[in-house]
């Protein structure tokens, strides 16, 4: 059986190996977080698996700026906007009940594979499935604002636990191939992948800013992001990101919380595997 990328022992550098989707083992897929995350603990080795939760700001390449992120952090620019999310948590719907009462999987543990539909479940998803069943509107934009409040909130009560996504059913493994596919293949106008940036090219710089790793991504978020502040919408889930990433390689991007962003949340949670969250994060 394929595997869709190997590791170049001569080029250190991971690489797409085939396009076509075939049937992968669970033990395919932990010999793949083997080699991911072994990659990365090789390129920087002066930074542990726990590390990787501060993105770019782990990196020894982004010293130089990582002083005045720590003294951003004294004072997190996302503090009140997590007082608003408790706010918004706590108010009750018309019935009574809260987000609390909602049935949610642990935080760490998502997405979640349901073989009775053959379809993942969010975090995002869950949460406007909870409110339809309460007799309330789901929320529409689940890119930023009052979502990526709510989640950031939920996924914060689950800081220190480590990433621990199940994917032992076959349904489950092929939506991991969906987006392990996603991840590797390239597109737009520059024809770059997600592994062109956070893989190959991790750590190096593009346009004075230090391309981040590709361990580590999705444990922080929702992220609170500077250049979004200053467009007035601070706050993004993952979705939000992804999308941003096609358009910058000039590419269509995809709904979010549509097949292809789910599988590629899919993917990147199960290569954080034993990676801890730390929600909310900040990011430039």
């Amino acid at each position: 059986m394929k595997k869709l990328f190997a590791l170049m022992a001569a080029a250190g550098v991971m690489v797409l190996a085939s396009t076509t989707t075939q049937a992968i083992s669970e033990a395919e897929i932990r010999s793949d977080i083997a080699a991911f995350q072994g990659f990365f603990l090789k390129r920087f080795p002066s930074l542990t698996l726990e590390d990787f939760v501060d993105g770019v700001n782990a990196l020894p390449q982004y010293a130089h700026r990582r002083a005045n992120w720590e003294l951003l952090m004294e004072f997190p620019p996302y503090e009140p906007e997590m007082e608003k999310a408790e706010q918004e948590w706590s108010k009750a719907f018309a019935n009574g009940k809260t987000f609390a009462d909602c049935a949610l999987a642990p935080a760490n543990t998502y997405p979640v594979y349901d073989a009775g539909s053959n379809d993942l479940h969010t975090l995002v998803g869950d949460l406007n499935a909870c409110l339809a069943a309460n007799g309330e509107k789901p929320i529409k934009n689940v890119k930023h604002g009052k979502m990526a409040r709510l989640v950031a909130y939920y996924r914060a009560q689950f800081n220190g636990e480590r990433m621990a996504v199940d994917f032992s059913a076959a349904g489950a493994q092929a939506w991991y191939e969906k987006g392990r596919q996603f991840y590797w293949a390239k597109r737009g106008q520059l024809n770059f992948s997600c592994a062109s940036c956070h893989v190959q090219n991790a750590g190096n710089s593009i346009r004075g800013d230090v391309l981040s790793p590709g361990l580590g991504h999705t444990v922080g978020f929702p992220v609170y992001r500077t250049k979004w502040a200053v467009a007035g919408k601070p706050w993004g889930t993952v979705h939000r990101r992804y999308g941003g990433c096609n358009k910058q390689v000039r590419a269509s991007p995809f709904k979010a919380q549509g097949t292809e962003y789910k599988a590629l949340e899919y993917y990147e949670a199960i290569m954080n595997t034993g990676v801890p969250l730390k929600v909310p994060s900040q990011r430039q």
